[in-house]
């Protein structure tokens, strides 16, 4: 009998084919199979008795498949529109508002990383109090009687100019009290060098949530400017928050490198024990994807398990999938936030960029006067939604869209680099197969 998808249970995924013009069916373990709707986001599990009436064009089981929603089509729809119009009643494209800052304090760095996307220790001005004053006055009047909003520290590296983090933090709180502004969340994106006695106890104070950016054991990617490596110190401080009871975690890029080992890598850092592993989605270095696709999806597919079999978690983006399939929500503007503004970057010298990880490109960066007297300015971070022929017959439509503003500006081209769609197209079939849900 015909049962909803997510009963089925944990299985490699296999083939896909298309079905009646409109969905696609999964080939399982044993036979089975899972039938997907890329518009609705709607599954159901077929077992193997049903998959070969299915092929025989067996019209009783086309008539239970219609109590599920899927129906025999004369003619295919415009998955495109239909995903959009889904989309639209539930998640404006178009932000309202600034929800938060990702602020670049200063390009300077102690380590080289030879996969970092950053242009460190280029001799430009670190960011003013000014600057940071007139920024977080501008983020805190805009979200005036919120419950929330979220401040993450970033550089370069940003416990170099620890004194900037004192100083806005407690403006930000002082500001949140003035502005009805229930919780101001910081987060610092650190590689866990420069840890002291006094940030420690400034975490502490202020709840701080601390990635720490780590790629794995000791490799030759990541060390001091000296050429020495950082790791037996990152090591320490690790120990020193968790005994200390800030909340920190890891921020995990996938490399070349690192890739086809990424189970060995995240028990490596729950050994360190971090329970909460953040995989970036890969930066393009060079105009491109710098891991395969594919090869991405299953090994984050395996890690996934793996750290929920030990009690930890892996989020990465093979959960917006997941997100997706588990609401049947479309996943499609991931530059917005959940109250419907977006994330930009404040950096020096009173200039926001629009797009969060891009500051280079002068045409997505204003002055804060510019942002404050034109809010509009802030759908330049929409993505070109489904900007390639290839979309429409994608069955990850729905939980994708396309690569965001960040991606194409960092490739300089609109169009989906072959990895990122490797990436969705296998991503989504493994996350059909798996039956643990969201985290």
């Amino acid at each position: 009998m015909t049962t909803p998808a997510s009963s089925f249970e944990s299985t490699t995924a296999g083939q896909k084919e298309e079905l009646w013009g409109s969905y696609f069916l999964y080939r399982l373990s044993g036979g089975s199979a899972a039938l997907f709707d890329p518009v609705s986001l709607e599954s159901v599990y077929l077992d193997p008795s049903e998959v070969r009436r299915l092929h025989a064009d067996d019209n009783s089981l086309a008539a239970d498949l219609r109590t599920y929603g899927f129906h025999r089509t004369v003619q295919a729809p415009n998955r495109r529109e239909a995903v959009v119009n889904r989309a639209g009643t539930e998640l404006a494209g178009s932000p309202t508002h600034m929800s938060g800052y990702r602020i670049v304090v200063t390009d300077k760095c102690n380590m080289k990383c030879s996969y970092c996307f950053v242009d460190t220790n280029t001799s430009n001005p670190d960011m003013s109090q000014k600057d940071l004053h007139e920024g977080l006055d501008l983020l805190l009047t805009t979200n005036k009687n919120r419950k929330r909003i979220s401040i993450q520290w970033f550089g370069g590296e940003p416990t170099i100019r620890f004194d900037l983090m004192k100083w806005g933090d407690t403006y930000a709180r002082r500001l949140a009290q003035d502005y009805g502004i229930e919780k101001v969340t910081p987060v610092v994106v650190t590689n866990g060098v420069l840890l002291t006695d006094e940030m420690l106890d400034h975490y502490k104070e202020f709840g701080y949530g601390v990635g720490v950016s780590i790629d794995g054991p000791a490799s030759a990617e990541r060390t001091l400017l000296s050429g020495k490596p950082a790791d037996p110190r990152i090591h320490r401080n690790i120990t020193r928050m968790i005994e200390a009871g800030v909340d920190v975690g890891a921020n995990l890029t996938p490399t070349p490198h690192n890739v086809g080992q990424m189970v060995k890598v995240i028990g490596y850092l729950m050994d360190l024990g971090l329970r909460f592993i953040y995989v970036n989605t890969p930066i393009p270095i060079s105009g491109k994807w710098h891991v395969p696709g594919s090869t991405l999806a299953k090994a984050l597919f395996e890690a996934r398990l793996y750290a929920v079999g030990r009690g930890g978690m892996v989020f990465s983006r093979l959960d917006r999938i997941y997100q997706g399939i588990d609401t049947r929500e479309p996943r499609i503007y991931e530059h917005m936030q959940r109250d419907g503004g977006v994330r930009v970057a404040l950096l020096p010298g009173r200039r926001i960029s629009v797009l969060d990880l891009n500051w280079r490109d002068q045409e997505f960066i204003y002055a804060i006067d510019d942002i404050r007297s034109d809010p509009g300015l802030l759908n330049q971070a929409c993505k070109p939604l489904f900007p390639s022929p290839q979309c429409e017959t994608c069955p990850a439509l729905a939980v994708c869209g396309g690569p965001s503003q960040n991606d194409r500006a960092l490739r300089r081209t609109g169009q989906p680099d072959p990895e990122f769609c490797a990436f969705h197209e296998q991503a989504l079939a493994l996350a059909l197969s798996d039956n643990t849900g969201l985290q």
